[in-house]
């Protein structure tokens, strides 16, 4: 998981499911950084380390060095609150979270450079070792393509419902045309040509088709499907870069969303 998406309730989760493993980057610098990650030196270093969670006031007042949540105890509501939006702890009031943390120097391929990065995992050190968690680290960019096309190829950035049990739905529901569409573009072909780069299929037009081709199955079958398919192809140039545009992330209006 990338960073910026690391909670204490999350690791729980993942230490309590029964073969339920994650590697998780952390942030080491900003305001939102833990406390003791980043207190941690500039070296390689594997650590079993254990956080004391609680979101009683009191708790946090009798001991300064707990990590207090501001998620109130609503056991007595629904799941869906309307207040669902406020940070979620499902666990006890006071609960340690135990993690292995894993910090590594990464050698930038793009930059030249080399910055350092923490993982928290669950992940055995005796079945990962420093030298496979960094092998880890660098399988993210797989991740990181894949959710980039279901985000804004599928629309998943925005949803069509408020309520998180619709919104559930739809999320399901892409990842299922997701995968659908890499299926059918696996058994695409591209014909074999004296070019400069390889090609491999568009997967944005991809989806378009296959959504095309499910919706009115009376325009042509599956082999008419993957020849259209094989026909939007693009170069994969590795290494390209572009400056990032920051620019405010408005709200996107209900009739314009993909869907």
């Amino acid at each position: 998981m990338d960073r910026g998406y690391e909670s204490f309730s999350l690791f729980e989760h993942g230490n309590r499911l029964p073969a339920c493993n994650y590697v998780v980057r952390l942030r080491t610098k900003d305001k939102g950084a833990i406390r003791e990650i980043s207190a941690l030196p500039n070296q390689e270093c594997d650590l079993e380390m254990t956080f004391n969670i609680t979101n009683s006031a009191k708790q946090k007042k009798l001991h300064p060095e707990y990590h207090k949540i501001n998620a109130p105890n609503r056991r007595y509501k629904d799941k869906y609150s309307p207040k669902y939006r406020t940070a979620h702890w499902d666990f006890e009031s006071f609960c340690p979270v135990h993690c292995r943390i894993v910090k590594l120097k990464i050698n930038d391929p793009l930059s030249g450079k080399t910055k350092w990065e923490v993982l928290a995992t669950n992940l055995s050190p005796s079945d990962f070792p420093l030298s496979e968690m960094r092998n880890l680290y660098h399988l993210r960019w797989d991740i990181e393509s894949s959710f980039r096309k279901l985000k804004y190829d599928l629309g998943a950035v925005c949803f069509h419902s408020k309520k998180p049990a619709f919104q559930e739905i739809e999320l399901y529901s892409q990842l299922i045309m997701f995968n659908v569409v890499n299926r059918i573009i696996s058994l695409c072909r591209i014909a074999d040509a004296h070019r400069k780069w390889p090609h491999e299929i568009d997967f944005k037009e991809a989806a378009n088709i296959v959504h095309r081709y499910y919706t009115t199955p009376m325009i042509g079958n599956s082999k008419q499907m993957i020849e259209e398919i094989e026909a939007y192809h693009h170069p994969v140039r590795k290494g390209r870069q572009y400056p990032r545009p920051l620019r405010f992330q408005g709200s996107v209006s209900l009739n314009y969303r993909i869907s």
